[in-house]
Formats: structure tokens, C-alpha cells, sequence
């Protein structure tokens, strides 16, 4: 297998085709004005939306999504944003938005019953949360091909709009475990078509390995699925390198691991290690600016997540309660923040969750509150990326320890807001795709590992503590800039 083969010279590299984004959500949800009954555009928040919105708009592209509401009238007008809107959606068209409607029962099976209730455990290696459907498969293969019939119309639009002028083929960049199989369907209607396009796919969990992976009863539809893309890309060399082995496994593939690549049907496939990152800059302006919000003399470890099970949040209460039996002499020196932003707040087990939660934050500020101190405040809502930043400026230690996650960009958040001196010392788990970049942070595993790493973290703050904290100076767009580049690059036209 040739790497070069597939490869265009980097000199003539460019970005100048126009961009299709295919996601779960278009960047903005559909609200209903309740004294208007009019729609309105809220914009979205992430790094997605961040990044690649103002790619999308600059290039004239467009965003293909579910609008985030089910509508009686399916042929009723996306409005267009807000004239104050300063987000950075409120430049994209309505024109150039592709919302997707659909049917509130089967977007359940396809959203709740296959993705979050089969793939976003699975993918999490936690096989024994996952359930395995054929209904609610069939409503993903479903939900699936009608994504890829508003892709291959978009690009229909993009041509006509094109049609007299010179320009590259449009990237067509399909997102995350809701999508997997799309740009295999995309791919053969472009073909019929006679459409030109590049198919790109990302992945923003991780990536299981085989012995995981092959659990799914349809994984080989899964995997031709993606394989359907030119190139292919997860955060981190690990998650690459597992989904190589499942395509060799799993399909026969020919397979290339020191370069990269999955042959499939005569095409060859580019993975790629593509680690998202956090617009540094803006953070450190953030913790420049931001007031203090936390008064007090004690020193903080602060924790910031979604509540999902796959971030360890009920080890990470358990390891701060062994902390303070094993290091007494942290009480009333020492308090945990934890900020838990609520999440798939319909689901059971996510309501379970939350109980078992507040039952322990009660349980363990019970048995060690003393008249003047509290060792846990726990906060059950949404933060403002002002205060968020004070709370990471202030904070002498941060906790990132996720039994299992794709990246985790709270750590580099909180890298970012290190104004000052000596900065906070970042703990971060092994099972974080962060965990595999920034070296300098302590590692820990398991409630004995965090406790170590806690009490450890508490002992050096002093000046050269700035050993620990790995600075990561790289704007979230300059990585949509790495994924063209490597585009034009990686895929034949």
C-alpha cells in the first residue's frame, strides 16, 4: 500500500472549497417565543460550534442538523439570528442551514435508544450499560439516510451556486457516533450524481477496541459505514489505531499502522490523530478579566463535568472522603468544588445518578463539616465561562479523572487559566484523551490513585509547580485549518 499514492504535493494545498458540516444539531436550536408563538434561534455552545461555524460561514458553506425541536409544520422558515447576536452562528444564513425534521418516535429510538443507549456506552468500554435493540438500530440506519439525503441535496445547492465558477471540490465533514453511517450512503448518491466532494468523518468520543467493538451485533455495517469517508480522524493515536485493528479484524482489510491507512474496495482510507484543542488565547484574556468569585483561605480542588456516568464523579467523592481520612490534617484547610451541568435529565439512569450524588455530598459534609468549614460545595447547573474561568484561575488543583473520555477539554481549560504564579497543579486521568498530551500532569487510576494524587497535588504547590502544567497555545481553528490541509492532501480529487 502506497501512502504517496493518495497524496497531493503540500505546495498545492488549500482550503478554498466550501465546507457542508453534517452533525446531530445544527449550531443554533429552535425555540418558541411564548408570547409570540414565533420561532427563535438560541445558538449552541461547544467547541464544534466554536470552531467551525465561522469556517462554514466564510466559505459560503453550509450546516446540515436536527434544529433541536420537533415541529408540527415541518415547512415552517428557520428564521434568520438576531441582529445583536455576537455568537459565532450569527452569521449562518438560514439559506445555509439544512435542518432535518423528524418523527418524535423514531428520533427517540435513534437518539436515546441507539446512540446514548448503546453507542455512547459501548464506545466508552462499559459493554455492560449498553443495550442492543434491532428496533432502535433500525431507526439509526433510518435517521441515518435521511441525513444522507440533505447532505447530497446541499451539495446539489453548492454546485448551482458554483456553476460558473473555479473552485475545489466542497469538503463534506460528517461528525461524531449519531452519524456513522451516512458517508457510505453520501459516497454512492454522489457518485449517481456524478457530484465531486471530499467525505471526511471525526469521531468525538472514543474509539473502542476490537475485543469491545465486535460486541455490537451490526459492526461491520458500522465500519463500512465510516470507511465510506476519504479520511478519517479521532482525537488521539490510541483511538486510530483501534479502529484499524477492527477494520482489519472485523472486514479483511489491508491495513497500513505505521502510516495510517485501511484499504477498502480499491479505495484507499486516511485515519488521522486530529486532538481538539481550546482557544487559548481567548481563556487566558478570560482569566486576565475575570473577578474573583471564590472568597475564602482554604485551598480548592475543583472538579468541572458533565453528570454522566462515564466521568467518575461518585470514585471521585469516594477518593476525597478516603483523602480526608487519610490526610487529616487537609480539614478545614482544603474544600472540593464540584460543578455537575445537567445532563439527559429525562433518562433514569441519569436521574439515579444525581441521587446518588447528592446522597454523598450530603453523607461525606455530614460526617466531616465542622462549625467553620464545609469540605464539599456542590453546584447542580450551568456556569458562566467568566466565573468558570475564576474558578479555574483560583483553583489549586483540578480534578479530570473520567473512567473514559474522548478528550476532555476541561483540562486544557483549566492549562490555559495558569496566570498565576505558582499555577494550579492538574491531575488527569489516563483514560482521558488529554491524558495522552499533556504529560506533565499527575496520573492517577482509581479512588486510591486519586486520593495519592490529591494529597500529593496539595503538597507541591510552590513555585516550580509550574513543571506540572503543560501549556497548549493552539486556537480551535487552527485545527479545522490542520483537517484541510490534510484533506487536500490525504484524498485523491
Amino acid at each position: 500500500m502506497s501512502v504517496t499514492s493518495n497524496c497531493v504535493s503540500r505546495s498545492t494545498c488549500n482550503s478554498k472549497g466550501s465546507m457542508i458540516v453534517v452533525s446531530n444539531r445544527l449550531p443554533f436550536v429552535l425555540k418558541r417565543n411564548d408570547k409570540t408563538g414565533e420561532l427563535e434561534r438560541k445558538a449552541s455552545a461547544g467547541g464544534l460550534v466554536t470552531a467551525v461555524a465561522p469556517v462554514v460561514i466564510r466559505g459560503k458553506g453550509i450546516w446540515v442538523g436536527w434544529p433541536g425541536i420537533h415541529l408540527d409544520n415541518p415547512n415552517e422558515k428557520i428564521p434568520e439570528s438576531d441582529p445583536n447576536d455576537k455568537t459565532p452562528t450569527a452569521g449562518l444564513l438560514s439559506s445555509k442551514s439544512t435542518a432535518l425534521w423528524m418523527d418524535r418516535w423514531m428520533f427517540d429510538s435513534y437518539y436515546n435508544g441507539c446512540c446514548n443507549g448503546t453507542f455512547w456506552p459501548l464506545f466508552h468500554s462499559m459493554p455492560d450499560r449498553a443495550t442492543f435493540i434491532g428496533d432502535n438500530w433500525k431507526a439509526y440506519i433510518k435517521i441515518n439516510e435521511e441525513f444522507a439525503d440533505k447532505t447530497v441535496h446541499a451539495l446539489h445547492l453548492l454546485q448551482q451556486e458554483s456553476k460558473d465558477k473555479p473552485c475545489s471540490p466542497p469538503i463534506v465533514w460528517v461528525h461524531d457516533y449519531h452519524l456513522m453511517l451516512a458517508a457510505n450512503w453520501i459516497r454512492q448518491r454522489v457518485e449517481e450524481d456524478d457530484l465531486k466532494c471530499k467525505l471526511a468523518f471525526f469521531l468525538h468520543i472514543p474509539f473502542p477496541p476490537w475485543d469491545i467493538f465486535r460486541l455490537f451485533p451490526w459492526s461491520d455495517e458500522v465500519l463500512q459505514g465510516i470507511l465510506g469517508c476519504d479520511m478519517v480522524g479521532f482525537h488521539i493515536t490510541d483511538y486510530c489505531l483501534n479502529f484499524i485493528d477492527c477494520c482489519q479484524r472485523n472486514l479483511g482489510c489491508r491495513v497500513d499502522r505505521k502510516n495510517l491507512l485501511v484499504e477498502l474496495g480499491g479505495r484507499t482510507i486516511c485515519v488521522r490523530p486530529l486532538p481538539i484543542g481550546v482557544p487559548f488565547d481567548r481563556f487566558v484574556q478570560l482569566a486576565q478579566n475575570a473577578k474573583a468569585v471564590l472568597s475564602t483561605s482554604q485551598k480548592v480542588i475543583l472538579g468541572v463535568d458533565r453528570l454522566d456516568y462515564t466521568k467518575g464523579l461518585v470514585h471521585r467523592l469516594k477518593a476525597f472522603e478516603r483523602l480526608l481520612e487519610k490526610h487529616p490534617e487537609h480539614i478545614e484547610k482544603v474544600v472540593l468544588l464540584q460543578i455537575s451541568v445537567p445532563s439527559r435529565t429525562d433518562v433514569k439512569e441519569y436521574q439515579d445518578l444525581k441521587e446518588e450524588m447528592d446522597q454523598l455530598v450530603g453523607r461525606i459534609n455530614g460526617r466531616f463539616t465542622t462549625p467553620n468549614w464545609s469540605p464539599i460545595r456542590y453546584i447542580y447547573g450551568c456556569v458562566g465561562q467568566d466565573e468558570l474561568a475564576a474558578f479555574y484561575r483560583d483553583a489549586a488543583v483540578a480534578l479530570v479523572t473520567p473512567l473514559r473520555d474522548g478528550m476532555n477539554l476541561v483540562a486544557k481549560e483549566f492549562v490555559a487559566c495558569q496566570i498565576n504564579k505558582p499555577p494550579g497543579v492538574l491531575i488527569v486521568s489516563p483514560f482521558a484523551g488529554a491524558g495522552e498530551m499533556m504529560h506533565e500532569g499527575l496520573f492517577q487510576v482509581g479512588i486510591e490513585g486519586i486520593t495519592y494524587a490529591g494529597n500529593h497535588g496539595l503538597e507541591i504547590l510552590h513555585p516550580d509547580g509550574s513543571k506540572f502544567v503543560h501549556p497548549m497555545p493552539m486556537e480551535l481553528q487552527d485545527k479545522v485549518v490542520d483537517l484541510l490541509k490534510s484533506l487536500q492532501e490525504q484524498v485523491k480529487i
